[in-house]
């Protein structure tokens, strides 16, 4: 009886500790910032140049509608019409398209930014990670018309299939309203050096 009572007890420490560290991993993943940074470009520093107030706010919706992308680390330069931003997805958003295209990749999502008044911007994309599940893109876009209007990221599946309509839906996600409060962005020491360069 004394053997059986000291193996429970042992499966019972290991599940504990498999559950603790399972946990932990978890909150490392969802705590994790990656590229929350500013990439200072070519097209950062001339958006700089014709406008220093550098802008940033956050993020009105914390996720997607359908729990797809999220998005922080935004800063714009309204009168540059300069803005950018880290989105984060977890790949098991992608794991459906997978399974059904085998070939299919990350290189294979598109992102757009679109405003109220239907246009569109493509990003450029100034930087990208893989952490655990979640894949990161630093997102770059020029030439926006107006912040005075709502702007929404659109992560798009370019998978051409005409008999699937699903493979046609899209995650978006506001990222600015036009009456969004913003606070000037302070700039990190390593941030404000290669704006001097």
């Amino acid at each position: 009886m004394g053997k059986f009572v000291k193996v429970i007890k042992s499966i019972f420490a290991i599940a504990l500790i498999a559950f603790l560290a399972a946990l932990f991993l978890r909150v490392c993943q969802s705590d994790y910032k990656g590229l929350e940074d500013v990439n200072i470009t070519n097209d950062f520093i001339l958006a700089y140049k014709q406008d220093s107030d550098v802008r940033t706010h956050a993020v009105n919706d914390t996720f997607s509608e359908n729990g797809g992308v999220y998005a922080y680390s935004l800063v714009y330069m309204k009168e540059a019409g300069y803005l950018q931003l880290t989105v984060r997805y977890n790949t098991r958003h992608t794991d459906a398209v997978k399974e059904r295209y085998p070939e299919f990749t990350e290189d294979q999502i598109r992102y757009t930014l679109t405003d109220s008044n239907g246009k569109t911007y493509t990003p450029e994309v100034v930087g990208s990670e893989r952490r655990y599940n979640y894949q990161y893109y630093k997102l770059e876009f020029t030439d926006i018309e107006s912040f005075d209007r709502n702007l929404t990221v659109n992560m798009i599946f370019d998978v051409d299939d005409s008999v699937d309509d699903k493979l046609n839906e899209q995650s978006t996600l506001v990222v600015h309203r036009a009456k969004d409060t913003s606070v000037a962005y302070k700039f990190s020491r390593s941030e404000s050096k290669l704006l001097k360069k």
